[in-house]
């Protein structure tokens, strides 16, 4: 079957065809271009009906390739928000888009499969013109959150959609909800990072990329990756073995975060970072940081 990933990540049905019919089109009219690694960007838009999440109005783009761009070569599939007019389809603005989800071409084009687990990366576009934000204070949105999961991408995001408006999960959650709340035009985009065929090496790939690139304070990662992560959880007793599967450990940071810890607790434990207003209405980072954690540490190993 041609085109397997993007069945894979958007389902049998009208997305997948029109993100097929775009990529075919691109392939025809820039050979060469979507197969550099660098540097091609492959635009596709839809539009979502707010009364029925599957069904969509696909937006035909006159030319969807981009040459020469930052970054890796990607299928950037943007969902357009109900401020798009669909009057000039070459030139949809940043401000239109609701959410990104970016899939390297190498994906895309299926040169490489998706394996059974999968890495993906979260991060928030903030228009430049909110002055709200600092160089400083804007940065964790930047970095993101980094993630693994075994089902398909476009689920695993309505669920963080969902904790993000009930503001009843994680770091990234609770600051995805503030963000909304404060009325701060923020455009999630989720891109597809790597993919492999066992839980080892899948949670080999989160801890590396998410030390490197997301740890808070950095980002919003609130644990390390993989299996530094799981046996930080472990040291908590929040997991009662090292040998879990992405769901249960996900759902052990979830329990640490919400733990509801009184100020003064003796108890180690998590305090999320969040965004302050400053009387000049300007936005502060307030970093996440543990507490009393290096002395359950020192009682661990006694």
């Amino acid at each position: 079957m041609k085109y397997r990933n993007l069945r894979t990540i958007f389902g049998e049905g009208a997305r997948a065809d029109y993100l097929q019919s775009v990529l075919e089109k691109a392939q025809k009219e820039a050979p060469k271009a979507v197969g550099k690694n660098k540097g091609t960007h492959v635009l596709a838009g839809m539009q979502r009906n707010p009364r029925d999440d599957e069904a969509i109005t696909i937006i035909n783009l006159d030319d969807p390739v981009r040459l020469d761009q930052d970054g890796s070569s990607r299928l950037m599939v943007m969902f357009m928000g109900s401020n798009f007019s669909g009057e000039e389809k070459n030139s949809i603005r940043p401000e239109q888009v609701s959410l990104r989800v970016d899939i390297p071409l190498h994906f895309a084009y299926d040169r490489e499969l998706l394996k059974e687990y999968s890495i993906y990366h979260i991060r928030f576009k903030i228009s430049s013109d909110d002055k709200r934000f600092t160089e400083d204070s804007v940065k964790p949105l930047q970095h993101g959150y980094i993630g693994i999961t075994k089902r398909d991408i476009m689920t695993r995001l309505k669920e963080h959609g969902y904790k993000a408006e009930t503001n009843t999960g994680s770091l990234l959650h609770s600051v995805w909800h503030q963000l909304v709340g404060q009325g701060i035009a923020m455009h999630p985009v989720i891109q597809i990072s790597g993919s492999a065929d066992s839980l080892g090496k899948i949670y080999e790939l989160e801890e590396e990329a998410v030390a490197k690139y997301t740890l808070a304070p950095m980002g919003l990662n609130a644990i390390p990756g993989g299996m530094a992560g799981i046996r930080m959880m472990h040291q908590l007793r929040l997991l009662t073995s090292t040998r879990v599967g992405v769901k249960e450990r996900d759902a052990a940071i979830e329990r640490l975060q919400r733990g509801g810890f009184e100020h003064g607790s003796p108890c180690a434990h998590y305090r999320k970072g969040h965004y302050r207003k400053l009387p000049s209405e300007r936005l502060t980072w307030v970093s996440p940081c543990w507490v009393n954690l290096k002395e359950m540490s020192a009682q661990e190993n006694t």
